[in-house]
């Protein structure tokens, strides 16, 4: 990755308490200028590694983090092995767009026919479904 894309003027940047931002180290400077003191910006590898950035994260006395991303964020997750927990949330419809985000991309998990993630909770909430997964054992 060669730029950031992150806007100094998000309600994210001015709001709320303290921001971190995961880089590379090649982009590090460009994107400590660009949000000017709005994050403290952290170097992770090239690319960027979930295992430094979620060392780091400990370090930092933080032990619970909720991952809310595209199919490539869950996916760098769940192959890597580093979900203790997943919440789906199953609505009543179908989206039939074949360019639809999706939750995962192809890859190859750790969670597959012959080890099963464990439910861990089924529940409605309106005409939503909520079921919470655990893929470790």
């Amino acid at each position: 990755m060669t730029s950031s894309r992150l806007d100094s003027s998000f309600k994210f940047f001015n709001t709320g308490g303290d921001k971190l931002v995961y880089t590379t180290p090649t982009i590090l400077d460009k994107v400590r200028d660009e949000l000017d003191g709005l994050a403290t910006v952290v170097p992770a590898g090239d690319p960027v590694s979930l295992t430094t950035m979620l060392d780091d994260l400990g370090d930092r006395g933080i032990q619970r983090l909720m991952v809310e991303g595209g199919g490539t964020i869950h996916t760098q997750f769940l192959t890597h092995g580093l979900a203790d927990e997943i919440h789906l949330a199953i609505a009543p419809f179908f989206v039939g767009d074949p360019s639809a985000p999706r939750f995962v991309n192809p890859g190859t998990f750790p969670q597959d026919p012959a080890h099963r993630m464990q439910v861990a909770e089924v529940r409605q909430i309106g005409d939503i479904v909520f079921a919470r997964y655990l893929p470790k054992r």
